[in-house]
Formats: C-alpha cells, structure tokens, sequence
C-alpha cells in the first residue's frame, strides 16, 4: 500500500489504450509520434489515405545536393521565403496573361483601351473592366451606338442607322431617304438578316467598299464634311443590330416614337417577342430585354437612357421638322443640291419641299379621351411605354438645341474648312 503524500508509478506497458480508443505505439526505442506520418518515411497517411510524401520526394531527388540533409521544417520555412519573393513576378505575369485573354496587347495596336484600371469596350464589342456594375455592363450593346449629343461632330467612321419599330413610319421614311436624299439602304429586316450581315463582316465590307467612312466623305469632297447618297442601315431589331458596329464603326441612330395607344409594330417584332410582350410595355420590354414578367425602375431605365442617349429622336405628329433635322445632322445633301458653303440655304429649301410631298400622304395619329374608363385601363397596363413616350417627345424638344448640322458642329469643333483656310493663310503670313 503506497505511503500517504506519494505517488505511485506504474510501468508503462509497449501498447496503451488512449482514451480514444486508438492504439499508440509508446515503446522507449520508438521515435516521437506524428498525426500525419506512419511508419514509412515516404508516405503520409492524410485522414485515413496514405499519399507520398512530398518532401520525402524531394529529398530523394535532390540526394546529392545539400537540400537532401534538410528538415521538412526547414524546407517549409525556405519555400515559404521563396514565394514571399517571387510573388511579385507571379502577379506581373498573371496581369500580362489577363490582358491578352481580354485582346489588349503591348503593341501599337491597344485594342481601343485607355486605362487598364477602367472599365471599357473592345474593339469586338465585349464589355470588359472591374466594375461588374458598369453602365456598360447594364447598356450593353447600346454602348455600341453613339451618344449622339456628346459624340459631336458626326465622324465619317460612323454608320447611320434607322431603327424601325412601326411599319407607318418605316414606310414614310424610306420613302423620304431614297427620293430625297437618294440614300443607298441596307435593309436587315428579319434576325436572319441581322445574323447573316454579322457573319459576313457588314460594315467592314462597307469601309472596304468606300460606302461608309473617309473614303466616302473625300469622293464627294462637299463643304465640311457632308455629302452626296448617303449609306444608311435600317433594321427593327435595335438591340441585335447594335453588334454589327465595333469601337472602329459606331452605329449613330435616328429613330421615330409613337404613343402606345398608335402602335403599329413591325411583323417581324411580333415573331421575335413572346405574346406577353406584346400585353403591356411592349416598347419597355423590347429595349429593356424583358419580356415577360414584372418591369420596374431597371427596365424603364434602359429605355429612358436608349432614347436620350443612343437616338435623334422624331415623333409622329413631327416628322417633317425631324426628317429635316436628321438630314442636317447627318450633313445629308439632298437631290439636287450643291452642297457648297454658298447654296446652303437652297439646299434646306429643296430637302424641306421634298420632305413635305411625302409625308403629306402620311396617316396622322389617333387620340383618344383621357377621361374615359377604356384610357384608365389602357393606361395602367401600358404606364411605362406612355412614360418612355413622353420622354421621347421632350428629348425631341430637347434636340432643337443640342441637334445642330454637320457644318455648324465642325465649326464650334474647330473643324470646318473655313478653319482649316484660316490656318493655311495664317502660316502663309509667318
């Protein structure tokens, strides 16, 4: 019996039970037990799985070198330094990787990016940049048409488009393109057509071809750029027909807005979209993409900002004043003009009588009693597309300002050729 104040030792036995339940090997000769090592050196047991030992391999293969008498902890400790110190080039070389996966290069060629930290559009259209919740993630390929205020003036690279979603007024300003300005249409009015001129390359062939760029501009050779049977694209499908154009060839859109209660939407839309489209908001959900379900603020968004931003916009009841200013905007000479500094206001006299004779024969637009119980309900399925109307009538109001001619717009830019001569004759006089 062990004296009171003393501790007796027992003998340690070659195999103890743990309290686990697991057998532990406790022998004097033994070495220190490890969690993850058995009893072969070159393997590890990883949670019941023996794998080999990375280390081990290492060593066994760097036998004749001084890394061979190494510790694991040793080599742990120096490895970690290692990538302490080249994590730096890793990273260049990452960022270098990632910016020729996204088309930017070192070379001449930048691929149309200005900043690698912003977020931008490359020449193939694609949104790319940091800040997932861009305005060009959201407006995405609307970005590939042109602010039409702000973009002034109108580059010769850039291609007009006519965005057609009702059929009176497709028909009206065709007519007035081709008798008045002799324009030279590419008509893509099914998805088969927008498809085929995307695999055909369409505006690239045009730039090859002199239809669209400087080449079309210098063989006219008119006052301030403008010129002689213009090219234009005309499509309903405004959201498809965006990605014909790149940052080489914007797309600069001219566009009519009805009330939704005088639609008279293209037949080719109506295929497109699923018939709840056409229930409520058709003109919201076509711009927005959504077409079925609920709309908000997001989607009206959308279309508020395409109107405003991407579009000259014309309105029924005001088609001759806005073929007017399209044409002058465009620098457009009409049949029969000269387009000479001299015959500018002969020309506006010839586009605008021209302009007239046809859209005479245009049918007017329909009205209804706001005050009635069939306006109240139409009203309240169709509030958003009755919104984006009005919006389109003030930006309409708006354009009477910011919508000038090509001449005057190459003026106030410094470009006009009465610039370029003053500057000839102030170097002649140095």
């Amino acid at each position: 019996m062990a004296r009171r104040g003393t501790t007796k030792k027992s003998r340690a036995t070659p195999r103890e039970q743990t309290r686990s339940g697991y057998l532990r090997n406790v022998t004097a000769s033994s070495p220190a037990a490890s969690l993850f090592f058995d009893d072969e050196p070159d393997k590890i047991q990883f949670f019941g799985v023996t794998i080999p030992n990375p280390l081990s391999l290492l060593r066994n293969n760097l036998s004749s070198s001084p890394v061979a008498n190494w510790s694991p902890t040793r080599i742990l400790l120096v490895g970690g330094i290692a990538a302490i110190v080249l994590a730096p080039l890793f990273d260049t070389f990452i960022r270098e990787a990632l910016a020729l996966l996204r088309g930017s290069s070192d070379g001449d060629d930048n691929n149309g990016i200005i900043g690698d930290a912003l977020p931008h559009v490359t020449n193939d259209g694609k949104f790319h940049g940091r800040y997932p919740n861009s305005l060009l993630t959201l407006f995405y390929p609307y970005t590939l048409y042109r602010d039409v205020v702000l973009d002034q003036p109108v580059s010769p690279d850039d291609v007009p488009f006519y965005w057609h979603a009702h059929v009176s007024d497709e028909r009206a300003v065709k007519s007035i393109l081709t008798k008045c300005y002799e324009a030279d249409l590419v008509e893509l009015n099914t998805i088969e057509d927008v498809e085929k001129a995307k695999r055909l390359n369409l505006v690239a062939t045009l730039v090859e071809q002199d239809r669209v760029g400087i080449g079309a501009v210098t063989k006219d050779n008119l006052w301030n750029g403008q010129r002689r049977k213009p090219l234009v694209i005309a499509s309903p499908f405004v959201s498809e027909a965006a990605e014909l154009f790149s940052q080489d060839n914007f797309g600069r859109t001219f566009s009519f807005y009805r009330h939704p209660i005088d639609y008279d939407v293209h037949p080719n839309l109506k295929k497109k979209l699923p018939p709840e489209a056409g229930a409520n908001n058709f003109m919201t959900r076509l711009l927005s993409g959504v077409h079925t379900g609920e709309l908000g603020y997001k989607e009206l968004g959308i279309g508020k900002q395409v109107i405003r931003q991407t579009t000259i916009a014309g309105t029924r009841d005001l088609m001759a004043e806005s073929m007017f200013r399209f044409g002058k905007y465009y620098g457009w000479v009409p049949v029969g003009g000269e387009g000479t500094k001299e015959s500018e206001e002969s020309d506006d006299q010839i586009a605008q009588t021209c302009i007239n004779e046809v859209v005479k024969d245009v049918p007017g637009e329909r009205y209804a009693d706001h005050n009635s119980p069939e306006w109240k309900v139409f009203y309240k399925a169709n509030k958003l597309d009755c919104q984006l109307y009005e919006i389109a009538r003030s930006t309409w109001r708006a354009q009477i300002q910011t919508i000038i001619s090509l001449p005057l717009q190459k003026q106030r830019a410094g470009e006009g050729d009465d610039d370029e001569k003053e500057d000839e004759e102030e170097e002649e006089e140095e």
